[in-house]
């Protein structure tokens, strides 16, 4: 950290505690507010939040068959943040972590990392499936280009979510739901910061009598955070004495610049609604093989030859709902989701391109019967289809001959064109059988092409007491189908076959929630208990049972997974001036062959925000997070994870995971309020300081375990900006 930035931090603490103190000779008396006014300025409108993705109907969070943490619209403008993957880094039992390859593009969930690809977890835009059929988990679109500024709030479900949603709503849920505006306004804002960095967003909403529209722009680039880290190559390894790799090669830097485009928009009209998202995302990594794309002298002092991948995703739904009576409403949605992906590099245009095309229609009931038992069935059918062309390849794979600069039309595809339909039907049903008692029971039947059906159940038993205390009693199941693209169709002789016989993973998920819901207080604890079954994974290449010999091919592992943890968090309202939120949690897993958190995910983590709401406009947020060191993922050196026969990883390469603390705090003054000029044109000046202590954050490298690690996050970096609301 430079003395510049050193000097600014202590500049801007000393500014914010002097006007604190100042302010605080201003605290007027609660008395003085209006009803109203406490009202809005206390937790009370959180507590009692309406939640829909539990249940795809409207309920409290204490009153949902799940497992569930909302994050509003106040909070992502209180605590601040730049994408969506930072404010999922501040709930509860998530640990945003990323790969070599790909950048922010999964938030863990308990424990659960294994691939390049989110597969585990589903992400809704308005309740709608956001997902392709090619990797089954491409999110980065998502997590970094999503104007925050449209969002009202987000929702996110820890534990399974297959009974209502399907595929990939494994280990959780993250429902964005877009604002419905009340009134015509508009906003814009911009920031500038460390690696000349540059954001702006640009947001409108339009009501008039039935029709409400909102708009928004997010534009995202920076030359990046030094990302200096040895690759696989940097190793010399041996198969039957790991402890003796040594490393050859120095480390490698790039910068680790990126490039986002983010608009979405949602519209209603009487019973209709448009909900839609475009991203666009440009990084820079590692090559696909884990290693730096090198000069053709492999100088080990080089730079290395930029590797530059991309992702192009739209997002949209078409729904309509209609309230036939008070005791029955059905709706019908078409969603449509399209993805076009690749890498580019200097010595040629594009390497490979992946094009995909979602197509889903669903048809939803909800029904109440009486006052105490309501119900809900619905029917999903859902076409994928697209293909993965190599462009620097003839169509029988061998090498075209004048790739430099050029793209092959008629390249080798990788994988062909698929074409799959998958259905299913769900129903669950809720009922009361005193006031205070809640049951919920559903289950969903999936049938995908080429397997036999598959279901998942969920029950539960919610106890809420008038006094605010309560509980929960859950049991639910979730699958993920093997992707029609790349498990099923994927075809490079010698390196991997893709199976289309490929059952669905399955997780079977139990868990115990106790909570208190006050008026200035929400609390809970909750205890789960997970068993992982059916997971895909990749043969050995020498394994007798390969179909082409020589060749590894996707396949269902016999073992098991079995994880547990304990997670808490609250949220509280001191008085009008100081609020806070706070979670801990701590996870632990076990496989078949005896390795113990094997996804080098955080075992423990710690976060607290506390946030100070002055009366003149001022607004202070600060937030930290605690992340314990990462499970063990170099089973072999330790003392009770020696299975036969692992090999186990390379030596430590990069830097290991070490415990850390993650500290932001954002900074912002509303200069009508603090000027005392109400006639004054909305603006507010800001500043978003991120990882203000320093610390050098690296994530385990849990996709191929060549390497131990891999640098993860910048260091301290600093963003100051405006924004003008009209």
């Amino acid at each position: 950290m430079t003395r510049f930035y050193k000097f600014f931090i202590l500049l801007m603490l000393a500014v914010c505690s002097s006007l604190v103190d100042i302010l605080a000779q201003e605290q007027p008396d609660e008395s003085s507010y209006t009803e109203q006014e406490l009202y809005d300025l206390s937790l009370e409108e959180l507590l009692n939040v309406k939640v829909t993705t539990a249940s795809k109907t409207e309920e409290t969070v204490r009153d949902a068959p799940g497992v569930v943490s909302v994050i509003t619209t106040k909070e992502i403008e209180s605590y601040g943040a730049t994408n969506l993957a930072e404010v999922l880094d501040r709930v509860a039992g998530i640990y945003m972590t990323s790969s070599f390859l790909v950048e922010n593009n999964l938030p863990s969930i308990r424990g659960e990392t294994n691939a390049h690809w989110a597969t585990k977890v589903l992400v809704l835009i308005d309740g709608r499936p956001y997902r392709e059929s090619f990797l089954g988990g491409n999110i980065t679109n998502v997590l970094n280009g999503f104007p925050l500024t449209i969002v009202d709030r987000v929702e996110v479900i820890r534990g399974p979510g297959s009974v209502l949603y399907g595929t990939n709503a494994f280990m959780g849920v993250i429902n964005v739901i877009l604002k419905k505006s009340s009134q015509t306004n508009f906003t814009v804002s911009s920031r500038y910061g460390s690696f000349n960095t540059h954001q702006t967003n640009i947001s409108t909403g339009i009501r008039h009598n039935d029709f409400s529209i909102d708009a928004s722009l997010n534009l995202y680039n920076s030359d990046g955070w030094k990302y200096t880290a040895r690759d696989e190559a940097a190793i010399i390894r041996s198969n039957t004495t790991p402890i003796y790799d040594s490393i050859i090669s120095p480390a490698r830097t790039i910068l680790k610049d990126r490039d986002d485009l983010g608009a979405a928009l949602h519209g209603t009209y009487k019973g209709f609604t448009l909900s839609a998202f475009y991203g666009a995302s440009y990084w820079q990594s590692m090559d696909k093989s884990g290693r730096w794309l090198v000069p053709e002298d492999n100088n080990p002092n080089a730079k290395p030859i930029r590797s530059e991948f991309y992702t192009d995703k739209l997002f949209a739904d078409l729904g309509y709902e209609k309230k036939i009576n008070r005791f029955y409403t059905t709706s019908m949605n078409v969603t449509w989701n399209w993805l076009s992906m690749g890498d580019m590099r200097e010595d040629y245009k594009n390497a490979t391109t992946a094009v995909d095309n979602g197509l889903l229609a669903e048809w939803t009931n909800n029904i109440r019967i009486g006052d105490n038992l309501d119900f809900i069935a619905g029917f999903v059918i859902n076409n994928q289809q697209g293909h993965l062309l190599d462009k620097t390849s003839n169509a029988d794979g061998t090498p075209y001959p004048d790739n430099t600069g050029t793209e092959n039309p008629g390249g080798y595809y990788i994988i062909p064109h698929w074409d799959e339909t998958w259905y299913s039907g769900y129903t669950q049903w809720a009922y009361k059988p005193i006031s205070i008692l809640k049951i919920v029971g559903g289950v969903q039947a999936n049938k995908v092409e080429g397997v036999d059906w598959h279901y998942s159940p969920r029950i539960a038993a919610i106890l809420q007491a008038t006094s605010g205390f309560g509980g929960k009693l859950l049991h639910g199941s979730a699958f993920r189908s093997a992707t029609p693209g790349g498990e099923k169709k994927f075809y490079i002789p010698g390196v991997l076959r893709g199976n289309r016989q490929l059952l669905p993973e399955a997780v079977n998920t139990s868990e115990i929630q106790l909570f208190v819901v006050k008026k200035k207080l929400e609390a809970s604890i909750n205890y789960f208990y997970s068993e992982t079954s059916n997971l895909i994974v990749r043969s050995r290449k020498d394994d007798p049972n390969n179909v082409l010999p020589g060749t590894p091919q996707y396949i269902n592992s016999d073992g098991k997974i079995k994880s547990q943890g304990i997670e808490a968090e609250t949220k509280f309202y001191i008085n009008l001036q100081w609020s806070g939120m706070a979670s801990i949690s701590t996870q632990n897993s076990e496989d078949s062959e005896g390795r113990k958190n094997y996804s080098g995910a955080p075992l423990h983590m710690a976060k607290v925000g506390i946030r100070y709401n002055g009366p003149r406009g001022v607004d202070v947020a600060v937030f930290n997070t605690y992340y314990s060191k990462g499970g063990n993922i170099r089973a072999i050196f330790s003392a009770d994870n020696t299975p036969e026969n692992f090999a186990g990883t390379a030596t430590d390469a990069n830097p290991p995971m070490k415990a850390v603390n993650y500290m932001t705090v954002n900074v912002q003054l509303n200069l009508p309020e603090f000027l005392r000029k109400p006639s004054m044109a909305d603006i507010s000046v800001f500043c978003y300081m991120v990882n203000l202590l320093g610390q050098k954050v690296n994530y385990p490298e849990f996709v191929r375990r060549g390497v131990n690690a891999i640098p993860g996050r910048a260091g301290f970096n600093i963003h100051g900006g405006v924004k003008i609301k009209l």
